[in-house]
């Protein structure tokens, strides 16, 4: 699997220059603290881009799974109501090797991750869809009216 580096990612998106990677880089080894808390607490750089930063590395590593390539587990959607699978655009699809493996988007992703670490006593995994596939496949297992629909397209 490749590697992804968060540095990187924040120079691509002009958060930092690579001089600030390799400072944050050089600090990180020394002090063995997470690349993220060094550079909000050295740069100033808002946790917000952090956080987005770490999404969008999730997503390269996760890609993005179709959707209709899944099987999906009856027993694994009781596990959450319509409500909740709405509110944190979150699918629990299947078991694998004892894991729950839960279908989000990238938009979505640290609020999924969020609920399911309040919510499931068991293993979880993420894999990441696209939206469209998302929501095709939720109105699928967790039906809503047109309207509501409409209103979780709009957030």
């Amino acid at each position: 699997m490749q590697s992804i580096q968060m540095g990187e990612i924040l120079v691509e998106q002009g958060v930092l220059t690579r001089v600030q990677v390799q400072q944050v880089l050089d600090v990180q080894r020394r002090q063995g603290r997470p690349f993220g808390d060094l550079v909000e607490r050295l740069f100033g750089v808002d946790p917000l881009a952090v956080q987005n930063a770490w999404v969008t590395q999730y997503a390269r590593l996760a890609g993005i799974d179709r959707l209709s390539d899944l099987n999906i587990d009856p027993d694994c959607t009781r596990l959450l109501n319509r409500r909740q699978a709405w509110q944190f655009h979150v699918l629990p699809a299947n078991r694998d090797s004892g894991e729950l493996m839960l279908i989000t988007d990238e938009a979505h992703l640290v609020r999924a991750l969020n609920f399911a670490l309040a919510t499931f006593v068991e293993p979880v995994y993420f894999q990441i869809a696209d939206t469209n596939d998302l929501r095709d496949m939720m109105m699928e297992h967790y039906p809503v009216p047109q309207f509501l629909l409409d209103l979780a397209a709009s957030r």
